[in-house]
Protein backbone atom coordinates (compact mmCIF):
# COMPACT_ATOMS: atom_id res chain seq x y z
CA UNK A 1 0.00 0.00 0.00
CA UNK A 2 3.15 2.27 -0.12
CA UNK A 3 2.30 3.10 -4.13
CA UNK A 4 1.02 6.61 -4.19
CA UNK A 5 -1.02 5.24 -7.35
CA UNK A 6 -3.12 2.93 -5.68
CA UNK A 7 -4.62 5.65 -3.69
CA UNK A 8 -5.19 7.29 -6.30
CA UNK A 9 -7.31 4.34 -8.41
CA UNK A 10 -9.48 4.47 -5.34
CA UNK A 11 -10.51 7.50 -5.00
CA UNK A 12 -10.87 7.74 -8.89
CA UNK A 13 -13.12 4.44 -9.26
CA UNK A 14 -15.01 5.96 -6.20
CA UNK A 15 -15.51 8.89 -7.41
CA UNK A 16 -16.54 8.16 -10.99
CA UNK A 17 -18.85 5.35 -9.84
CA UNK A 18 -20.41 7.95 -7.11
CA UNK A 19 -20.84 10.42 -9.98
CA UNK A 20 -22.94 7.79 -12.27
CA UNK A 21 -24.64 6.66 -9.87
CA UNK A 22 -25.69 9.98 -8.49
CA UNK A 23 -27.28 10.51 -12.14
CA UNK A 24 -28.70 6.79 -12.37
CA UNK A 25 -30.58 7.43 -8.81
CA UNK A 26 -32.04 10.59 -9.76
CA UNK A 27 -33.10 9.88 -13.27
CA UNK A 28 -34.52 6.18 -12.02
CA UNK A 29 -34.90 6.48 -8.64
CA UNK A 30 -35.63 9.77 -7.03
CA UNK A 31 -37.67 11.99 -9.73
CA UNK A 32 -39.97 9.28 -10.37
CA UNK A 33 -40.47 8.66 -6.22
CA UNK A 34 -40.95 12.31 -5.82
CA UNK A 35 -43.88 12.57 -8.41
CA UNK A 36 -45.38 9.63 -6.91
CA UNK A 37 -45.31 11.16 -3.24
CA UNK A 38 -47.19 14.50 -4.96
CA UNK A 39 -43.78 16.26 -5.33
CA UNK A 40 -43.07 17.56 -1.52
CA UNK A 41 -41.23 20.29 -2.85
CA UNK A 42 -39.54 20.72 0.46
CA UNK A 43 -38.52 17.10 0.52
CA UNK A 44 -37.69 17.12 -3.32
CA UNK A 45 -35.24 20.30 -3.04
CA UNK A 46 -33.95 18.97 0.01
CA UNK A 47 -32.49 16.06 -1.50
CA UNK A 48 -31.85 17.36 -4.77
CA UNK A 49 -29.47 20.17 -3.20
CA UNK A 50 -27.65 17.34 -1.10
CA UNK A 51 -27.24 15.35 -4.49
CA UNK A 52 -26.00 18.10 -6.11
CA UNK A 53 -23.24 18.59 -3.72
CA UNK A 54 -22.42 15.61 -3.80
CA UNK A 55 -22.13 14.90 -7.02
CA UNK A 56 -20.14 18.04 -7.73
CA UNK A 57 -17.76 16.98 -5.27
CA UNK A 58 -17.30 13.52 -6.93
CA UNK A 59 -16.41 14.85 -10.64
CA UNK A 60 -13.87 16.87 -9.10
CA UNK A 61 -12.25 14.16 -7.25
CA UNK A 62 -12.87 12.46 -10.52
CA UNK A 63 -10.98 14.68 -12.15
CA UNK A 64 -8.46 15.82 -9.47
CA UNK A 65 -7.37 12.02 -9.10
CA UNK A 66 -7.66 11.09 -12.22
CA UNK A 67 -4.86 13.61 -13.46
CA UNK A 68 -2.91 12.67 -10.45
CA UNK A 69 -3.06 8.63 -11.60
CA UNK A 70 -1.77 10.08 -15.05
CA UNK A 71 1.17 11.24 -13.45
CA UNK A 72 2.19 8.91 -11.60
CA UNK A 73 1.50 6.53 -14.51
CA UNK A 74 3.57 8.52 -16.77
CA UNK A 75 6.53 8.37 -14.37
CA UNK A 76 6.32 4.56 -14.17
CA UNK A 77 6.63 4.17 -18.01
CA UNK A 78 9.19 6.67 -18.18
CA UNK A 79 11.35 5.73 -15.23
CA UNK A 80 12.19 9.38 -14.92
CA UNK A 81 11.66 11.59 -12.00
CA UNK A 82 8.21 13.64 -11.54
CA UNK A 83 9.93 16.92 -12.25
CA UNK A 84 11.13 15.41 -15.47
CA UNK A 85 7.60 13.55 -16.45
CA UNK A 86 6.19 17.19 -15.78
CA UNK A 87 8.65 19.80 -17.89
CA UNK A 88 9.87 17.24 -20.56
CA UNK A 89 6.82 16.45 -22.68
CA UNK A 90 6.62 12.67 -21.04
CA UNK A 91 2.91 13.28 -20.03
CA UNK A 92 2.15 14.58 -23.89
CA UNK A 93 4.31 10.97 -24.95
CA UNK A 94 1.87 8.81 -22.38
CA UNK A 95 -1.53 11.01 -23.69
CA UNK A 96 -0.56 10.85 -27.14
CA UNK A 97 1.17 7.28 -27.80
CA UNK A 98 -0.25 4.78 -25.24
CA UNK A 99 -4.31 3.01 -24.97
CA UNK A 100 -4.19 4.69 -21.48
CA UNK A 101 -3.46 7.96 -23.08
CA UNK A 102 -6.02 8.07 -25.26
CA UNK A 103 -8.41 6.91 -22.99
CA UNK A 104 -7.55 9.81 -20.69
CA UNK A 105 -7.87 12.48 -22.91
CA UNK A 106 -11.42 10.72 -23.98
CA UNK A 107 -12.84 10.85 -20.28
CA UNK A 108 -11.41 14.64 -19.61
CA UNK A 109 -13.66 15.52 -22.71
CA UNK A 110 -16.33 13.33 -20.96
CA UNK A 111 -15.89 14.68 -17.75
CA UNK A 112 -16.19 18.58 -19.03
CA UNK A 113 -18.98 17.85 -21.24
CA UNK A 114 -20.99 16.37 -17.74
CA UNK A 115 -20.05 18.99 -15.89
CA UNK A 116 -21.80 21.63 -18.47
CA UNK A 117 -24.98 19.48 -18.53
CA UNK A 118 -24.75 18.81 -14.31
CA UNK A 119 -25.89 22.58 -14.66
CA UNK A 120 -29.66 22.15 -15.81
CA UNK A 121 -29.38 18.47 -14.93
CA UNK A 122 -28.75 19.35 -10.75
CA UNK A 123 -30.71 22.32 -10.46
CA UNK A 124 -33.23 21.97 -7.73
CA UNK A 125 -36.11 22.27 -10.03
CA UNK A 126 -38.00 19.15 -10.88
CA UNK A 127 -38.63 20.34 -14.41
CA UNK A 128 -35.70 19.04 -16.53
CA UNK A 129 -36.59 18.26 -20.44
CA UNK A 130 -35.87 15.04 -21.79
CA UNK A 131 -32.76 15.68 -23.84
CA UNK A 132 -31.04 16.97 -20.97
CA UNK A 133 -31.36 13.59 -18.49
CA UNK A 134 -30.67 11.63 -21.77
CA UNK A 135 -27.46 13.55 -22.51
CA UNK A 136 -26.59 13.26 -18.70
CA UNK A 137 -27.34 9.37 -18.51
CA UNK A 138 -25.33 8.78 -21.68
CA UNK A 139 -22.66 11.15 -20.66
CA UNK A 140 -22.12 9.48 -17.43
CA UNK A 141 -22.83 5.79 -18.22
CA UNK A 142 -19.79 6.77 -21.05
CA UNK A 143 -17.73 8.15 -18.08
CA UNK A 144 -17.99 5.18 -15.95
CA UNK A 145 -17.62 2.64 -18.86
CA UNK A 146 -14.48 4.27 -20.41
CA UNK A 147 -12.70 3.07 -17.09
CA UNK A 148 -12.13 -0.13 -18.66
CA UNK A 149 -9.87 1.02 -20.92
CA UNK A 150 -7.52 1.85 -18.05
CA UNK A 151 -7.69 -1.75 -16.33
CA UNK A 152 -6.73 -5.66 -17.62
CA UNK A 153 -9.22 -6.34 -19.84
CA UNK A 154 -6.98 -4.21 -22.65
CA UNK A 155 -4.59 -5.98 -24.81
CA UNK A 156 -6.49 -9.49 -25.20
CA UNK A 157 -6.04 -11.19 -29.09
CA UNK A 158 -8.86 -12.55 -31.13
CA UNK A 159 -12.54 -13.34 -29.10
CA UNK A 160 -10.75 -12.16 -25.81
CA UNK A 161 -9.88 -8.56 -27.55
CA UNK A 162 -13.63 -8.09 -27.59
CA UNK A 163 -15.68 -10.29 -24.45
CA UNK A 164 -13.04 -9.15 -22.40
CA UNK A 165 -13.69 -4.78 -22.20
CA UNK A 166 -17.21 -5.56 -22.95
CA UNK A 167 -17.81 -7.74 -20.01
CA UNK A 168 -15.40 -4.76 -18.17
CA UNK A 169 -17.55 -1.96 -19.26
CA UNK A 170 -20.63 -3.42 -18.47
CA UNK A 171 -19.20 -4.70 -15.19
CA UNK A 172 -18.47 -0.78 -14.39
CA UNK A 173 -21.74 0.27 -15.10
CA UNK A 174 -23.30 -2.16 -13.13
CA UNK A 175 -21.42 -1.25 -10.21
CA UNK A 176 -22.44 2.10 -10.37
CA UNK A 177 -25.75 1.41 -10.31
CA UNK A 178 -25.66 -0.41 -7.67
CA UNK A 179 -22.90 0.78 -5.41
CA UNK A 180 -23.02 4.07 -6.79
CA UNK A 181 -26.69 4.45 -5.85
CA UNK A 182 -26.37 3.67 -2.17
CA UNK A 183 -25.32 6.65 -0.68
CA UNK A 184 -28.13 8.72 -2.45
CA UNK A 185 -30.39 5.98 -1.24
CA UNK A 186 -29.29 6.35 2.27
CA UNK A 187 -29.11 10.51 2.04
CA UNK A 188 -32.64 10.06 0.97
CA UNK A 189 -34.07 7.44 3.72
CA UNK A 190 -32.70 9.87 5.92
CA UNK A 191 -34.26 12.73 4.96
CA UNK A 192 -37.92 11.32 4.53
CA UNK A 193 -39.11 10.19 8.25
CA UNK A 194 -40.92 13.43 9.35
CA UNK A 195 -43.87 12.84 7.50
CA UNK A 196 -46.76 10.07 5.97
CA UNK A 197 -45.96 12.22 2.40
CA UNK A 198 -42.46 11.39 2.83
CA UNK A 199 -42.80 7.89 4.17
CA UNK A 200 -44.80 7.63 0.79
CA UNK A 201 -41.34 8.90 -1.56
CA UNK A 202 -39.39 6.37 0.84
CA UNK A 203 -41.31 3.31 0.24
CA UNK A 204 -41.48 4.43 -3.61
CA UNK A 205 -37.46 4.95 -3.54
CA UNK A 206 -37.23 1.87 -2.13
CA UNK A 207 -38.87 -0.38 -4.42
CA UNK A 208 -37.66 1.42 -7.75
CA UNK A 209 -34.09 0.84 -6.04
CA UNK A 210 -34.56 -2.52 -5.18
CA UNK A 211 -35.56 -4.02 -9.06
CA UNK A 212 -33.08 -1.45 -10.41
CA UNK A 213 -30.14 -3.70 -7.84
CA UNK A 214 -31.75 -7.04 -8.80
CA UNK A 215 -30.52 -6.50 -12.71
CA UNK A 216 -27.11 -4.96 -11.22
CA UNK A 217 -26.32 -7.46 -9.47
CA UNK A 218 -27.45 -10.22 -12.20
CA UNK A 219 -25.15 -7.70 -14.20
CA UNK A 220 -22.30 -7.82 -11.75
CA UNK A 221 -22.29 -11.80 -11.12
CA UNK A 222 -22.59 -12.46 -15.09
CA UNK A 223 -19.45 -10.19 -16.12
CA UNK A 224 -17.62 -11.02 -12.69
CA UNK A 225 -17.24 -14.13 -13.44
CA UNK A 226 -16.05 -13.85 -17.32
CA UNK A 227 -13.44 -11.18 -15.84
CA UNK A 228 -12.45 -13.66 -13.46
CA UNK A 229 -12.10 -16.22 -15.98
CA UNK A 230 -9.74 -14.44 -17.99
CA UNK A 231 -7.72 -12.66 -15.15
CA UNK A 232 -7.53 -15.86 -12.94
CA UNK A 233 -7.61 -18.81 -15.41
CA UNK A 234 -8.21 -21.67 -13.06
CA UNK A 235 -8.53 -22.34 -9.07
CA UNK A 236 -5.20 -22.91 -8.31
CA UNK A 237 -4.51 -19.43 -9.29
CA UNK A 238 -7.07 -18.11 -7.75
CA UNK A 239 -5.72 -19.72 -4.42
CA UNK A 240 -1.92 -19.54 -4.92
CA UNK A 241 -1.69 -15.55 -6.31
CA UNK A 242 -1.56 -12.83 -4.30
CA UNK A 243 -3.95 -11.31 -6.96
CA UNK A 244 -5.43 -14.31 -6.27
CA UNK A 245 -6.30 -14.27 -2.91
CA UNK A 246 -7.04 -10.13 -2.80
CA UNK A 247 -10.31 -11.40 -5.81
CA UNK A 248 -11.32 -13.79 -3.24
CA UNK A 249 -11.76 -11.02 -0.66
CA UNK A 250 -13.77 -8.97 -3.08
CA UNK A 251 -16.04 -11.80 -3.84
CA UNK A 252 -16.57 -12.14 0.00
CA UNK A 253 -17.33 -8.06 0.21
CA UNK A 254 -19.66 -8.92 -2.83
CA UNK A 255 -21.38 -11.77 -1.37
CA UNK A 256 -21.46 -10.37 1.87
CA UNK A 257 -23.53 -7.24 0.36
CA UNK A 258 -25.66 -9.63 -1.68
CA UNK A 259 -26.69 -11.02 1.71
CA UNK A 260 -27.80 -7.53 2.99
CA UNK A 261 -29.24 -6.70 0.18
CA UNK A 262 -31.47 -10.02 0.31
CA UNK A 263 -32.32 -8.72 3.80
CA UNK A 264 -33.27 -5.87 2.52
CA UNK A 265 -35.52 -6.97 -0.11
CA UNK A 266 -37.27 -10.07 1.77
CA UNK A 267 -38.08 -8.77 4.91
CA UNK A 268 -37.54 -4.81 5.60
CA UNK A 269 -38.97 -3.48 2.10
CA UNK A 270 -42.03 -5.29 3.21
CA UNK A 271 -42.47 -4.14 6.25
CA UNK A 272 -41.72 -0.30 5.15
CA UNK A 273 -44.43 -1.04 2.53
CA UNK A 274 -46.64 -2.84 3.61
CA UNK A 275 -47.07 -2.54 7.21
CA UNK A 276 -50.14 0.24 8.33
CA UNK A 277 -47.93 0.83 11.36
CA UNK A 278 -46.29 4.28 10.85
CA UNK A 279 -44.11 3.31 13.75
CA UNK A 280 -43.26 0.08 12.54
CA UNK A 281 -43.13 1.45 9.05
CA UNK A 282 -40.29 4.17 10.06
CA UNK A 283 -38.70 1.56 12.16
CA UNK A 284 -37.97 -0.68 8.84
CA UNK A 285 -36.99 3.07 6.73
CA UNK A 286 -34.64 3.37 9.29
CA UNK A 287 -33.09 -0.34 9.01
CA UNK A 288 -33.23 0.35 5.60
CA UNK A 289 -31.02 3.59 5.62
CA UNK A 290 -28.73 1.95 8.60
CA UNK A 291 -28.00 -1.49 6.31
CA UNK A 292 -27.70 1.07 3.16
CA UNK A 293 -24.58 2.89 4.35
CA UNK A 294 -23.07 -0.58 5.71
CA UNK A 295 -23.54 -1.86 1.95
CA UNK A 296 -21.32 1.38 0.61
CA UNK A 297 -19.01 1.31 3.44
CA UNK A 298 -18.36 -2.64 1.99
CA UNK A 299 -18.34 -0.97 -1.80
CA UNK A 300 -15.43 1.27 -0.83
CA UNK A 301 -13.60 -1.67 0.29
CA UNK A 302 -14.24 -3.71 -2.86
CA UNK A 303 -12.97 -0.11 -4.55
CA UNK A 304 -9.29 -0.16 -2.45
CA UNK A 305 -9.11 -3.79 -3.15
CA UNK A 306 -9.87 -3.18 -7.15
CA UNK A 307 -7.36 0.04 -7.05
CA UNK A 308 -4.52 -3.03 -5.63
CA UNK A 309 -5.74 -5.13 -8.64
CA UNK A 310 -4.81 -2.88 -10.82
CA UNK A 311 -1.03 -2.66 -10.09
CA UNK A 312 -0.83 -6.34 -10.07
CA UNK A 313 -0.20 -8.64 -12.75
CA UNK A 314 -3.18 -10.89 -13.42
CA UNK A 315 -3.39 -14.43 -11.75
CA UNK A 316 -3.56 -15.68 -15.38
CA UNK A 317 -0.62 -14.22 -16.59
CA UNK A 318 1.80 -14.97 -13.01
CA UNK A 319 1.91 -18.48 -13.96
CA UNK A 320 3.08 -17.97 -17.72
CA UNK A 321 5.93 -15.75 -16.90
CA UNK A 322 9.46 -17.07 -17.21
CA UNK A 323 10.61 -18.41 -13.43
CA UNK A 324 11.91 -15.04 -10.64
CA UNK A 325 15.54 -16.45 -11.46
CA UNK A 326 15.34 -16.45 -15.24
CA UNK A 327 14.53 -12.70 -15.94
CA UNK A 328 18.22 -10.99 -15.61
CA UNK A 329 17.91 -7.98 -13.24
CA UNK A 330 18.26 -5.69 -15.88
CA UNK A 331 15.94 -6.86 -18.09
CA UNK A 332 12.80 -5.45 -19.75
CA UNK A 333 10.03 -8.24 -19.93
CA UNK A 334 6.51 -8.89 -21.24
CA UNK A 335 4.35 -11.34 -21.74
CA UNK A 336 1.57 -11.02 -24.48
CA UNK A 337 -0.80 -13.97 -24.69
CA UNK A 338 -4.01 -14.88 -26.93
CA UNK A 339 -6.30 -18.07 -28.18
CA UNK A 340 -3.64 -18.44 -30.55
CA UNK A 341 -0.32 -18.63 -28.84
CA UNK A 342 1.23 -16.49 -26.74
CA UNK A 343 4.91 -15.05 -26.07
CA UNK A 344 7.25 -14.30 -23.56
CA UNK A 345 9.83 -11.41 -24.30
CA UNK A 346 13.07 -10.57 -22.96
CA UNK A 347 14.74 -7.40 -23.44
CA UNK A 348 18.52 -7.61 -22.16
CA UNK A 349 19.72 -4.76 -20.94
CA UNK A 350 16.42 -3.30 -20.78
CA UNK A 351 17.53 0.25 -20.90
CA UNK A 352 18.91 2.89 -23.39
CA UNK A 353 21.78 0.72 -25.89
CA UNK A 354 22.43 -1.83 -27.67
CA UNK A 355 20.52 -5.25 -26.14
CA UNK A 356 19.85 -8.60 -27.07
CA UNK A 357 15.52 -10.04 -27.30
CA UNK A 358 14.87 -12.88 -26.71
CA UNK A 359 11.54 -14.72 -27.59
CA UNK A 360 9.88 -17.90 -26.38
CA UNK A 361 6.81 -19.14 -28.16
CA UNK A 362 3.86 -21.21 -25.76
CA UNK A 363 0.98 -22.44 -26.75
CA UNK A 364 -2.21 -22.13 -24.35
CA UNK A 365 -0.97 -25.83 -22.32
CA UNK A 366 2.46 -23.13 -21.75
CA UNK A 367 4.51 -25.85 -24.14
CA UNK A 368 6.87 -24.60 -26.89
CA UNK A 369 5.29 -23.62 -29.98
CA UNK A 370 6.93 -24.37 -32.78
CA UNK A 371 7.40 -21.69 -35.87
CA UNK A 372 8.89 -21.54 -38.91
CA UNK A 373 9.45 -17.83 -39.13
CA UNK A 374 9.06 -15.03 -36.12
CA UNK A 375 9.42 -11.14 -36.60
CA UNK A 376 10.40 -8.92 -33.77
CA UNK A 377 8.66 -5.20 -34.01
CA UNK A 378 9.88 -2.29 -31.94
CA UNK A 379 8.37 1.06 -31.82
CA UNK A 380 9.52 3.99 -29.66
CA UNK A 381 7.52 6.41 -27.54
CA UNK A 382 8.77 9.48 -29.81
CA UNK A 383 5.25 10.34 -31.53
CA UNK A 384 5.02 9.47 -35.15
CA UNK A 385 8.31 7.45 -35.20
CA UNK A 386 8.50 4.76 -37.93
CA UNK A 387 8.70 0.64 -36.07
CA UNK A 388 11.88 -1.41 -36.64
CA UNK A 389 11.62 -5.05 -37.60
CA UNK A 390 14.08 -7.18 -37.70
CA UNK A 391 13.79 -11.46 -37.95
CA UNK A 392 14.67 -13.56 -34.80
CA UNK A 393 16.81 -17.02 -35.31
CA UNK A 394 15.97 -20.02 -33.10
CA UNK A 395 18.69 -21.61 -31.51
CA UNK A 396 18.93 -25.17 -30.15
CA UNK A 397 16.50 -24.55 -27.38
CA UNK A 398 13.58 -23.27 -29.70
CA UNK A 399 14.12 -19.59 -28.06
CA UNK A 400 14.31 -17.21 -30.81
CA UNK A 401 16.98 -13.89 -30.66
CA UNK A 402 17.63 -11.12 -32.60
CA UNK A 403 20.91 -9.18 -31.99
CA UNK A 404 21.62 -5.92 -31.67
CA UNK A 405 18.36 -4.13 -30.93
CA UNK A 406 19.36 -0.19 -30.54
CA UNK A 407 17.03 1.31 -27.95
CA UNK A 408 17.22 4.54 -28.79
CA UNK A 409 15.50 6.55 -25.59
CA UNK A 410 13.51 5.44 -22.26
CA UNK A 411 10.22 4.90 -21.80
CA UNK A 412 7.18 2.59 -22.75
CA UNK A 413 7.92 1.34 -26.40
CA UNK A 414 5.52 -0.68 -28.02
CA UNK A 415 6.50 -4.60 -28.92
CA UNK A 416 4.93 -6.66 -31.72
CA UNK A 417 5.83 -10.31 -32.31
CA UNK A 418 4.60 -11.47 -35.78
CA UNK A 419 5.29 -15.42 -36.17
CA UNK A 420 4.27 -17.92 -39.04
CA UNK A 421 3.57 -21.12 -37.17
CA UNK A 422 4.66 -24.86 -38.17
CA UNK A 423 0.99 -25.28 -38.85
CA UNK A 424 1.12 -22.20 -41.42
CA UNK A 425 -1.06 -20.47 -38.83
CA UNK A 426 0.22 -16.61 -38.00
CA UNK A 427 0.55 -15.09 -34.76
CA UNK A 428 0.23 -11.82 -34.03
CA UNK A 429 1.22 -10.15 -30.52
CA UNK A 430 1.88 -6.99 -29.22
CA UNK A 431 1.80 -5.18 -26.18
CA UNK A 432 3.82 -1.92 -24.53
CA UNK A 433 6.92 -2.84 -22.63
CA UNK A 434 8.70 -0.52 -20.67
CA UNK A 435 12.69 0.29 -21.32
CA UNK A 436 14.75 2.21 -18.44
CA UNK A 437 17.22 5.37 -19.20
CA UNK A 438 20.99 4.29 -19.09
CA UNK A 439 22.49 4.79 -16.07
Amino acid sequence: MNDPTIYARAIHFAATLLVAGIVFFIVAIAEPAFRHGNDDTRLAVAVRARLALIAWIGLTLAVLSGAAWLVLTAKSMSGQPLAEVLSQGVLWTVLLRTEFGNDWVARFFLACVLAGVFVPFLSTHGSKSGWVRAATLILATAFVGTLAWAGHAIGGQGIEGILHPAADVLHLIAAAAWVGTLVPLALLLAMTGHSTAELVVARTATLRFSTFGITSVAALLFTGIINTWYLVGSVTSLVETGYGRLLLMKIACFLGMVGIAAVNRMRLTPRLVKNASMTAAQGARRRLQHNAAIEASMGAVIVVIVAVLGTLPPASHGHHHAPVGAIPADAAFQHIHSEQGMADVTIEPGRVGTARATIRLLNENLEPLEAREVMLTLTDPTPGSKPTTRVATEDSAGEWHVDGVVLSESGNWTVAVSAVLASNRRLELEAPIVIEPNQ
